[in-house]
């Protein structure tokens, strides 16, 4: 058994979402995925849903608005909120002028860095049957649109 050290500025990105994985789950014996997000304004993924990953977060910098079901949480720095397997749930950065939200998603199990190395090679539409069969393969679905758009349509 070793430990994990990941230094300041290193960890993987990709093109396809704005997290910096300090740890994947292949790193980690699949225990989790650790990552670090700089989430621009309206940036936010659609309303989807992890079959087997708890997805939480820890916010540091900014105001991070939270989907948890039906329920919509603005999250402030020191705040935390987690999503159970099975729950539909999507996040946001809403506030124009705050410039980056700055937080920490740990995700459990491990493994679903996999997904981003993947739709980084796919290159086509975040809806296609290929990008759906994606998700479906990391235990994955979409399953409603932005936070964003969920809060302009009420």
């Amino acid at each position: 058994m070793k430990g994990l050290v990941v230094r300041k500025g290193q960890g993987q990105s990709y093109e396809t979402g704005p997290a910096l994985f300090k740890a994947g789950g292949g790193q980690t014996g699949g225990r989790y995925d650790f990552m670090i997000m700089d989430l621009e304004y309206h940036t936010g993924p659609q309303l989807h849903v992890h079959e087997q990953q708890e997805d939480t977060f820890f916010v540091l910098a900014g105001v991070l608005t939270v989907q948890l079901g039906d329920e919509v949480h603005e999250l402030h720095p020191g705040d935390f909120a987690s999503a159970p397997p099975g729950l539909p749930h999507t996040f946001d950065n809403l506030v124009k002028d705050q410039g980056a939200v700055r937080v920490i998603n740990l995700m459990t199990p491990g493994g679903y860095e996999g997904l981003f190395a993947e739709f980084d090679k796919l290159q086509s539409d975040p809806e296609s049957p290929e990008a759906l069969a994606l998700y479906a393969k990391y235990s994955a679905a979409l399953v409603g649109p932005t936070l964003r758009e969920h809060l302009e349509n009420r």
